[in-house]
């Protein structure tokens, strides 16, 4: 519905206009009127009309001077001129101030109607274009946040061949021709966050990050969720990735310190010079990434920065038989948000600070073995599930123990362990998520008729980040959230088609939109006819 105010100083004439059309029925809201352009212009300003109707020839303030103050505070608004003049500059001024029709009095309320639906007309053709482009890039940005996903996991899984990540890329607008690529892995916490708990202040610095890399030619990052972000740099000289990356995590280190007890870590991959090997540039990340469960937080571990233990420096150290509790504590944390990539790195690193000589004792490999499969265990049972839920393989410690001869054959077993414990508590979240996400789709099938509804809003109730959501709501049901909610608001519109008499506009407002038009348009667009046609189709049944 579009909004109209009258100004005309000859009352016979503005009763007339007022009086002798139908406006309800024409689906035009007469929201206000007034008999000079000085009394109208304060009320236009509050009620903001879409279409204004104005006489040239008032008292205290014509009606182009009208028109051209209320162009500067409302500048989308239309414009009707009535006027008895027909002179050329009259009409001269109108059209350079934007007027939309200039009619001549006197003038009847059938022609006066026919010019003010032209003029709907093209407001709402206005309106619909908008909701469009808003939809479709709301529905576009969904879609490409799960696609980015998906490249980024083929990237560095090499599931893809490099015409298909070429492909792919092109499609998302991700440019990966280059001499030069480096993966880097940044993760963001603030103090009472765990997990995947919904945060206004990731959000802040998800938004302010992506409007800061809209600046910097081909450098890319992609969402992992629960264990943070990725950062793919590309150049055409090693130097310039390098740079590139740097520039990148100091201006992120420098968002994240604007907001209130956040903390940082950042693991830099190594620089390779092949698309297909950007899964070893984010193998050696994930290395320097793994540090985060032994060191302090904000830190930066660059790959090349990591020393390998020299095995003629360390002597046995007796203390070290007592478990480090510090590494105990890393092993814990691992079991509660690592991810299986980073395992075997995680384990090196576990190993190497015992000392090389130190896991050579048989008696001391298996004392700091079996802390760890009862650190596990543990964990598991914390979690909901028993020993025996670890595989046969696994849960027999004594039978495991008296296969092991070096740490190699620790590594391995611990390694399977860890994989499976892994495996369950990511199997825990997906049951986790199935009850969110019965929850989420009763909210939807409550709210669908609501125009505010929104993935934004809709990740909020779930307690989980909009891109996360997005991309488990996707996984589990199989459709974004847009076009679930799209399905639940065609579903209902077809019910009432058939079993009422409302309008399709008065439906429209029903299931969720603002503007009839736009409903239309979505309508005949996801159901391949008109809703008029959709309707005769029933009744002929």
């Amino acid at each position: 519905m579009v909004k109209l105010f009258l100004v005309e100083d000859e009352i016979i004439m503005r009763d007339g206009i007022k009086k002798h059309i139908d406006w309800k029925g024409e689906d035009i809201d007469f929201c206000g009127e007034a008999s000079d352009g000085e009394l109208a212009f304060p009320m236009i300003l509050k009620l903001k009309p879409d279409i204004l109707v104005t006489d040239i020839k008032m008292p205290f303030m014509d009606g182009l001077e009208l028109s051209k103050l209320v162009k500067k505070e409302l500048p989308n608004i239309r414009i009707i001129i009535l006027s008895g003049y027909d002179e050329f500059t009259y009409a001269q001024e109108a059209v350079s101030i934007g007027v939309e029709e200039y009619l001549l009095k006197p003038i009847s309320p059938a022609k006066l109607l026919s010019s003010i639906k032209k003029v709907k007309e093209k407001i709402e053709l206005s309106r619909e274009e908008a909701g469009i482009a808003d939809w479709t890039k709301e529905e576009l940005l969904e879609k490409n946040t799960i696609e980015q996903q998906k490249l980024f996991r083929a990237m560095v899984s090499g599931s893809m061949t490099m015409t298909e990540l070429l492909e792919a890329g092109k499609k998302l607008d991700i440019e990966l021709t280059a001499r030069f690529y480096q993966v880097t892995l940044f993760n963001l916490s603030f103090v009472g966050e765990t997990g995947d708990i919904f945060s206004e202040k990731q959000n802040t610095f998800w938004k302010q990050v992506n409007e800061y890399l809209e600046t910097v030619d081909n450098c890319y990052i992609f969402d992992r969720g629960t264990e943070g972000l990725a950062l793919l740099a590309l150049d055409e000289t090693e130097e310039g990735v390098a740079d590139k990356i740097k520039q990148v995590v100091e201006k992120m280190i420098s968002i994240s310190k604007n907001i209130v007890d956040g903390t940082y870590f950042v693991g830099i991959g190594s620089i390779v010079n092949r698309l297909s090997e950007i899964s070893k540039s984010y193998d050696n990340a994930n290395r320097a990434f793994s540090y985060r469960y032994f060191k302090k937080p904000n830190q930066i571990i660059d790959y090349k920065d990591l020393s390998v233990p020299n095995s003629g420096t360390m002597e046995v150290d007796v203390n070290a038989v007592t478990f480090n509790e510090k590494n105990k504590q890393a092993f814990e944390k691992f079991l509660r948000s690592g991810s299986a990539d980073e395992i075997t790195h995680f384990l090196d690193e576990i190993f190497s600070s015992f000392g090389e000589k130190n896991v050579k004792s048989l008696l001391y490999l298996n004392y700091i073995t079996m802390d760890l499969y009862f650190a596990i265990v543990s964990f598991i049972h914390d979690i909901g599930y028993e020993m025996n839920d670890l595989g046969g393989d696994f849960a027999d410690i004594n039978i495991a123990i008296k296969g092991i001869s070096n740490s190699d054959d620790a590594k391995k077993y611990l390694e399977k362990g860890l994989r499976n414990a892994i495996t369950l508590r990511d199997s825990n979240s997906v049951k986790k998520y199935s009850v969110i996400l019965k929850e989420v789709l009763a909210y939807i099938d409550e709210n669908f008729d609501k125009d505010d509804i929104s993935l934004n809003t809709v990740a909020s109730i779930a307690n989980i980040s909009p891109n996360h959501f997005s991309t488990i709501f996707s996984q589990e049901i199989g459709v974004t959230f847009i076009e679930y909610l799209i399905s639940k608001r065609m579903e209902k519109a077809k019910e009432l088609l058939m079993t009422t008499n409302l309008r399709s506009s008065e439906i429209a407002y029903k299931v969720g939109y603002k503007d009839p038009h736009y409903f239309s348009f979505m309508f005949k667009k996801t159901q391949g006819i008109t809703t008029r046609e959709y309707r005769s189709r029933g009744k002929i049944k």
